[in-house]
């Protein structure tokens, strides 16, 4: 049996064509199911200014360049920012964004200070030496 609509051989029993989809009989025109809809996520949504900075990439550069600790701790706080986004802890989120932001501030300045200290005593240990070699000619 052909389809009425592609031409295409079907079995006889057939009820819909295997390559169109469409009923092989009754003349009817095909509808497509529709698409299921879009999940639905009950987080509630916010206006562009209540939007929740994580802070994760700055936790992430803090942590690999200034202070592995507290670089730790302000990536757990930031990872906490989405999910209680999510669950609907818009005070929540505010208060872990605020927590990774400290930490990624405390975490860069110590950073900074322990590499200008380290820069200090490798320059006096740099000038000590020249100033040995100077004398030892």
């Amino acid at each position: 049996m052909n389809c009425p609509n592609c031409g295409t051989s079907n079995l006889e029993n057939a009820s819909i064509c295997v390559n169109c989809g469409r009923p092989m009989a009754g003349g009817g025109t095909y509808t497509p199911p529709p698409p299921p809809p879009p999940p639905r996520f009950d987080a509630p949504s916010l206006t562009p200014a209540q939007q929740i900075p994580n802070y994760l990439w700055q936790s992430i550069v803090v942590t690999l360049c200034c202070c592995l600790p507290l670089g730790i701790v302000a990536i757990v706080f930031a990872a906490q920012v989405n999910d209680k986004l999510r669950r609907g802890d818009v005070q929540g989120a505010m208060q872990a964004s605020k927590q990774a932001k400290l930490f990624c501030m405390i975490a860069a300045g110590l950073g900074l200070v322990v590499i200008l200290i380290y820069a200090i005593f490798g320059g006096a240990a740099f000038m000590e030496a020249m100033r040995e070699a100077q004398a030892n000619r």
